[in-house]
This record gives C-alpha cells, structure tokens and sequence, in this order.
C-alpha cells in the first residue's frame, strides 16, 4: 500500500518536474546581448572543461573596438600559426615508454631523467615565452583605460587577492 503511494509522489513530481522544465524551453528569449554574445564565446572551440579562459575572457572584459578586435585576432593568430607541431600519438607512446623504462629499471639513470626533464622545461620555457610576447604586443594596443583594466584583472587572476 505504501509501495502504491510512493510511487504516486514520485510520478507527480516527475510530471511536475517536466512541466517546468517544458515550460523554460518555449519560454520567450529574454537573454540580453552581453549574456548572447557569452553564450555564443561558450559555444565556439577551443574550450576546456565547458569554459573559454586566459586571454578570451580578458578580451571580453576590455570592450575592445572592432579595429582592436581584428588587430588582437591577427596577433592571436600570427602566434598560433607560430605554435609547435603537437606531439603525434605514437611520440607521446614513446615518451611514456621511456619514462616507465626509468622509473622501473634496477638501477636510476639519473642522467638519462636530468635530460628528459631539461627538454620538458626548454619545451615549458618556450612556449611560455611565446605566450608572454603575444599578450606583449596585444597590450600595446589597449587604451590607457583598457591597460588599467588589464593589470586589475590580471591581478584578480587565478589565486591572487587584490592588493590593498
């Protein structure tokens, strides 16, 4: 009898849940155009775990003119046609073969570690100094106002507190 009355409540509150959720699909567009054009920046590539960052997101908050914006598109560009071949999969294979190889051999070549991991970091290096020259050049096309709001936000970034 009880059985009965569960599952009763549970088929209300699934109808119930539906109607609602129905409801909001037909629902009229009341998005204003700030929350599209960041809808429409959700819905283009380069996406990682469901959210743009980095550089987009500044970008977004500067209010960049149509000139800046295609400047600062050219410059991305230029940089990312710049960018190193991603490593193959049959490279990426290797590399964890040889890692496993060192980590279970009898005896540490520490030689043969100290050389994969200065490679890593000349990789780690230049790539971070690729990046740092990009943004370089796209700040040199801000606006006193737009560098302000740069420094601000790159300050709030990832695990900084504003100064006080």
């Amino acid at each position: 009898m009880k059985t009965r009355s569960v599952i009763k409540a549970s088929l209300v509150a699934l109808v119930a849940s539906s109607t609602l959720l129905a409801s909001q699909l037909y629902a009229a567009d009341t998005t204003t155009d700030t929350e599209a054009k960041t809808a429409s920046m959700y819905q283009k590539g380069d996406m990682h775990h469901g959210r743009k960052g980095g550089m987009h997101k500044m970008m977004h908050m500067l209010d960049l003119t149509a000139a800046q914006k295609t400047d600062v598109n050219a410059i991305m560009q230029k940089y990312q046609a710049n960018r190193p071949e991603r490593p193959t999969k049959e490279q990426r294979a290797e590399h964890r073969t040889e890692m496993l190889a060192l980590i279970t051999t009898a005896g540490f070549d520490e030689a043969k570690a100290t050389e994969m991991a200065e490679m890593q970091q000349q990789k780690h290096l230049q790539k971070m100094l690729t990046h740092l020259k990009m943004q370089n050049e796209i700040y040199q096309l801000l606006t006193p106002e737009q560098q302000q709001t740069f420094q601000d936000q790159f300050n709030l970034g990832k695990g900084h507190k504003p100064r006080r």
